[in-house]
């Protein structure tokens, strides 16, 4: 399942291939996986790889429908994930159950009083049986939309456009958290811009796959780093709470030193990787894509083919 353009395909019948592709494997992986838990996480990928695409192709495609199924897609993935952030919550405190005692003396604390309040959390919600056949209904009707989408122009320069749009909501992402670094929706913000520019750099990475690859690479990091940051904000959400107000003042005040240790970690590394990463103007980074691509197709184009024997002894050898 290639998650990416090819150079010598045309642009609709790429994207319909690759959204059919990421669609189809996130409804097979609700139906297929035995641990819904594994089919879920999966199946969000898939649901945020195509929602990636939709970004990339967004001036071609038109905004309103651009809106509308990317409305959809994020209203799936959430449907899905309702129970995502307690989860979180408590990978985090059991990953600090080794550390220094009073913090995993607080951290097992909070995990109690979580697995104590899980019953009337879960009150009254549906079962993960009918989230995931809501979420199957949905996703088949995008994927039919989506298969029979049209682009104007349907040409990589829509690409360019999308690529150039999506870097410059980046680096707008980037000077709002710099200069709010102690607020979460800036960074949020910037974290969905790295996940859009790592995803974007995989799809078009046949215009030359060593330098793209590692963009998406350093890209993903960024992500990382501040979906990690964003992991903890969930926990101080819950040290807020009613939770976190079962626990002792001393307890309290350990879990939330931890957190804003953790955030300047975080933020610490991330922010200045993601000024590297949108250092470039965004039109000289859209200008810059267009000329790799045609370059790449310039040299497919000009490929001598091998002739037919060649090719059968080729195949020989790798067999």
């Amino acid at each position: 399942m290639a998650y990416r353009l090819k150079l010598k395909e045309p642009l609709a019948k790429g994207v319909r291939r690759i959204a059919g592709e990421q669609l189809g494997n996130a409804a097979a992986r609700l139906q297929a996986d035995a641990d819904l838990e594994t089919g879920v996480h999966e199946a969000r990928k898939s649901l945020k790889r195509t929602r990636a695409l939709l970004r990339l192709i967004r001036p071609g495609l038109g905004e309103a429908s651009f809106r509308k199924a990317n409305a959809r897609l994020r209203d799936i993935a959430r449907g899905l994930s309702a129970a995502r952030d307690r989860d979180v919550v408590r990978g985090l405190l059991k990953g600090l159950l080794e550390a220094k005692p009073a913090l995993a003396k607080a951290a097992n604390r909070l995990l109690a009083v979580l697995d104590e309040a899980a019953p009337a959390a879960t009150n009254g919600s549906a079962t993960p049986a009918r989230h995931v056949d809501e979420a199957l209904r949905e996703i088949d009707a995008v994927r039919r939309e989506i298969g029979e989408i049209t682009l104007q122009p349907a040409s990589f320069e829509t690409i360019v456009a999308g690529l150039t749009k999506c870097h410059r909501a980046g680096r707008k992402a980037l000077t709002w958290a710099l200069q709010n670094t102690e607020e979460e929706e800036p960074l949020h913000e910037l974290r969905k811009s790295a996940q859009a520019y790592w995803r974007q750099m995989v799809l078009i990475q046949q215009a030359w796959p060593e330098a793209f690859l590692a963009r998406a690479a350093a890209a993903k990091l960024v992500a990382d780093l501040l979906g990690q940051d964003h992991d903890i904000a969930l926990l101080e959400g819950v040290l807020a709470g009613p939770e976190g107000q079962a626990l002792t003042a001393a307890e309290r005040r350990t879990l939330v030193r931890h957190c804003a240790i953790r955030h300047g970690e975080l933020r610490g590394e991330a922010l200045p990787k993601a000024q590297i990463l949108f250092a470039e103007q965004s039109d000289q980074f859209g200008l810059r894509i267009r000329e790799l691509w045609e370059a790449a197709q310039r040299a497919v184009r000009s490929k001598p083919q091998a002739d037919t024997g060649d090719q059968t002894a080729a195949a020989r050898r790798s067999s």
